[in-house]
């Protein structure tokens, strides 16, 4: 494979080897090592679109966390395409190059992700075909106008040069904005990340998530209490400013329900006053903010399922906190509040693992059945707040596992995949604190949570709890 640079920053041409002799040719159409070398990650699909002459498709591009690399080439027919660098930390960002495709000349173009794609074709039938590295997502389609004057590419020309009287385009092609008007921000370098409360469950997790998607270590600050004390303005305010974030996961938080009864003013410090310095740093060095909230801002009385704009009850000092702690992160218009339930992960304590130490001592167990929600696993959690970290969708999002069970059903499955033979009585809160002789902070009945305005935002929904229960549990032999 030959690899030819072009005028765009890690854009190249591609003329892989070609072996003919009178009967033909045979020629090597992708190689993973070279690939690779290229920066593409994986082949996801490949596909292929038929065109008539003088047809102009784009400028196309897919937005994050499903942006894609492409390599394009003409399989019959001729084209030329037309890629546009709208990486806006790139040295080549509003630059264009326009090459010459054919079913003859055996080029191929590896567009890298972050850039505008198009083409026309110069012959009927003209077959294109396009190998790319991410899934395909109608939702997060979305493209830069063809003609648009600031771009100079010179259409004229090519429609001239190939005795093309007038394009013909889609509606939808008619109707991009201009690069200026772009909404969409690409960038060629990584970008950097700050995690609270690493030490947590979510925070652990969301890291490992981070290092997953090839983020370099030295682009993540992962740190807990001991290394920065975020109710203290000054001490985050340097950590942040020195580190300079472009994200800012936000997962420290006082979490202790019950203890939160008795230690309103600590609590307030820490998830009111914590979140204020956290926002007030994000701002400064202009950073998303992403900030974990719950279901406790709800009172759990209604039917049904809460969406994401209905109106708080919060009936619990923790659930107050965290809700006052939303208030704060919307004074920074780059925000996404996620609230959570039921959440499990291998760092930290949580109901699986207190269920499994309980079954070693005990062949039946009392657990309320009158509170409903959504048990969700710190993995697939992190792995949907990376994506929407990608994103420039702001706003209040619901984010649990898929199907809902009560705290009884839960356990119960806990013991049958682990094959623990514990019998699980069911009962009231009420009971349940009767027979204990305990007092709780009040817990939402029903914790339903809707997660429509993911799908809207072209986000996929997690998997089932009980798929991420399985999958935990097999973390947790692996562990031992």
């Amino acid at each position: 494979m030959k690899k030819i640079e072009t005028e765009l920053k890690d854009c190249y041409i591609i003329e892989p080897d070609r072996f003919g002799d009178a009967r033909g040719y045979f020629s090597p159409y992708f190689i993973d090592k070279n690939l690779e070398e290229l920066g593409f990650q994986k082949v996801v699909q490949a596909n292929r679109s038929k065109s008539a002459k003088g047809v102009i498709r784009g400028l196309h591009f897919q937005k994050n966390p499903k942006c894609q690399a492409k390599i394009v080439e003409v399989i019959k027919g001729s084209a030329i395409d037309v890629v546009v660098d709208i990486r806006v930390d790139s040295p080549t960002y509003g630059k264009h190059i326009a090459v010459k495709l054919t079913d003859e000349n055996n080029r191929q173009l590896f567009v890298p992700r972050g850039f505008a794609h198009g083409f026309i074709s110069l012959e009927d039938d003209t077959v294109f075909q396009y190998l790319i590295d991410n899934d395909y997502a109608p939702k997060l389609e979305a493209g830069i106008l063809w003609n648009d004057p600031d771009l100079n590419i010179d259409w004229d020309k090519m429609l001239k040069e190939n005795g093309i009287d007038e394009p013909i385009l889609s509606d939808k092609d008619l109707v991009h904005p201009t690069l200026k008007d772009n909404k969409v921000i690409f960038k060629r370098g990584q970008e950097r990340f700050l995690v609270t409360g690493y030490k947590g469950q979510l925070g652990y997790d969301i890291k490992r998530e981070l290092l997953a998607n090839g983020i370099c270590e030295e682009n993540i600050l992962a740190i807990d209490k001991e290394e920065m004390d975020i109710t203290n303005l000054e001490e985050v305010m340097k950590v942040v400013t020195e580190f300079k974030p472009d994200v800012i996961f936000h997962c420290a938080a006082w979490t202790a329900v019950d203890k939160a009864e008795e230690m309103e003013d600590v609590v307030n410090q820490v998830n009111v006053i914590g979140t204020r310095n956290m926002v007030e740093a994000s701002k400064v060095v202009d950073a998303k903010i992403i900030y974990l909230s719950t279901d406790y801002v709800f009172d759990g009385t209604k039917e049904g399922m809460y969406i994401p704009e209905d109106e708080v009850h919060p009936m619990s000092v923790y659930g107050k906190t965290k809700y006052l702690g939303e208030e704060e992160v919307r004074k920074n218009p780059k925000h996404f509040i996620a609230r959570i339930s039921w959440v499990f992960g291998i760092n930290g304590n949580n109901f699986i693992k207190t269920m499994l130490k309980l079954a070693e001592t005990h062949s039946e167990l009392n657990v309320v059945d009158d509170q409903i929600g959504s048990p969700t696993y710190t993995v697939d959690l992190a792995h949907l707040l990376v994506n929407l970290a990608q994103t420039d969708s702001f706003g209040t999002y619901h984010v649990t596992n898929e199907e809902y069970c009560s705290w009884a059903d839960f356990a119960e499955y806990i013991f049958k995949i682990n094959h623990k033979d514990v019998k699980v009585n069911h009962v009231s809160t009420e009971k349940y604190l009767e027979i204990t002789n305990t007092k709780q902070a009040y817990r939402p009945r029903n914790s339903k949570m809707d997660k429509v305005k993911l799908e809207e935002i072209g986000l996929e929904r997690l998997p089932s709890w009980q798929d991420a229960t399985k999958r935990f549990c097999q973390e947790l032999d692996l562990r031992k």
